[in-house]
């Protein structure tokens, strides 16, 4: 009888030991997580609701299907599922749940971490540098040694780090921050190619190139990052050297963050808006992404005078409208006309006032010729 309970104790407890031991490896695939994850592993289970929400191995971001697996983790009392729903939770801007999960994560993460895990050792790092109270010097311990053991997240979030450098804590290297950016681009992380875009936008550790940060904060957009498009949007809408002003396609990209409830992106959008009610405009407007504002403005003019096209009033407001929200002067002057004559839009001289107001500050000399000569009205 008690021969018979060894036998059954036996691979009992050699399941429980090979769970106890389950660690990342830089030789694992994508596929492999999953396929560990469907299998039942908590810690493969809470390690692929950590690549769907920073979209590591190059997967696409999904925060639902993130949730669903950092839940199941955190159900088999895995500390990666706590420590990704707290993630969550800051993304949906819940501190208080956050804080809790946290809680709940850092004992048993610190206790892997010790033990050499590399996810457990990032994770820990990212505690330690964002959770109050802080630690940063034990934070950039936890990178280090976790990008020594090659993880990719590790590496582009240190990389990073060390293109600014942190005073009195971490001295700028910024031909060692590439070599980490890059050994983590090529294992696919999400993090590094958006980090190395911002590198190349702001020009840290490289050259400044406008074009190659977009190229790469697009590779990141691809992945569905809703902070990637929130940066596309804004560089679009207000353009900067090197990258033409397209307020439609920065209009996108915003929507696109914004649908992710993406906090900066959503109140952006709101100020830009104000209290007109355009989304039914916008939705209309977003199938043109591919145009340059120079495009649609001469699409918008033709459409309003039916020169090579016949004239819709509805339509060319539709497009007039984002490039005047946009900051663009002549755009701003023909809504103002419309809202004067009440052509493709609601009649409001109010609004014609403002929106010509806001072309004649910006230089527009037909604006303020007609603010001259309807002054009695306006």
């Amino acid at each position: 009888m008690i021969t018979k309970i060894l036998f059954l104790l036996v691979p009992c407890f050699l399941t429980l030991h090979s769970k106890e031991f389950e660690k990342w490896s830089h030789l694992l695939t994508f596929g492999q997580v999953i396929e560990k994850a469907k299998s039942g592993s908590p810690y493969f289970q809470g390690l692929l609701g950590i690549c769907l929400r920073s979209g590591e191995y190059g997967s696409a971001v999904d925060i639902g299907l993130s949730k669903q697996w950092s839940e199941l983790a955190n159900k088999n009392s895995h500390p990666f599922g706590s420590y990704n729903l707290a993630n969550i939770a800051m993304l949906d801007g819940d501190f208080a749940k956050a804080t809790q999960y946290y809680q709940d994560a850092a004992l048993l993460l610190q206790r892997r971490a010790s033990g050499g895990d590399p996810v457990a050792m990032y994770c820990m790092g990212e505690i330690d540098f964002q959770v109050i109270p802080t630690n940063v010097p034990r934070a950039l311990e936890w990178f280090q040694k976790s990008a020594e053991a090659g993880y990719p997240q590790a590496q582009a979030t240190l990389g990073a780090l060390y293109l600014k450098g942190l005073p009195g804590l971490l001295s700028k290297n910024t031909k060692l921050g590439i070599e980490m950016l890059s050994k983590a681009v090529r294992a696919k992380s999400l993090t590094a190619r958006f980090n190395l875009g911002m590198a190349y936008l702001s020009g840290d550790g490289v050259p400044r190139d406008s074009m190659k940060a977009v190229q790469w904060l697009k590779v990141a957009e691809n992945q569905n990052f809703s902070e990637a498009q929130y940066t596309l949007g804004v560089l679009f809408i207000e353009g900067q050297e090197g990258i033409e002003k397209n307020t439609i396609e920065g209009l996108r990209y915003l929507n696109k963050a914004a649908e992710q409830q993406h906090q900066l992106a959503r109140e952006y959008i709101r100020k830009r808006q104000g209290d007109e009610k355009t989304s039914g405009s916008l939705g209309t407007v977003v199938r043109s992404n591919v145009s340059s504002d120079k495009d649609l403005l001469t699409r918008a003019k033709s459409l309003y005078t039916g020169i090579g096209t016949e004239k819709d009033y509805e339509r060319s407001y539709k497009l007039f409208l984002p490039l005047a929200e946009g900051g663009n002067a002549e755009a701003a002057r023909y809504v103002g006309l419309m809202k004067f004559s009440g052509k493709g839009t609601n009649k409001s001289i109010d609004d014609a006032r403002q929106w010509l107001s806001v072309a004649a500050q910006k230089g527009d000399r037909v604006a303020q010729n007609l603010l001259d000569k309807y002054k009695a009205i306006f």
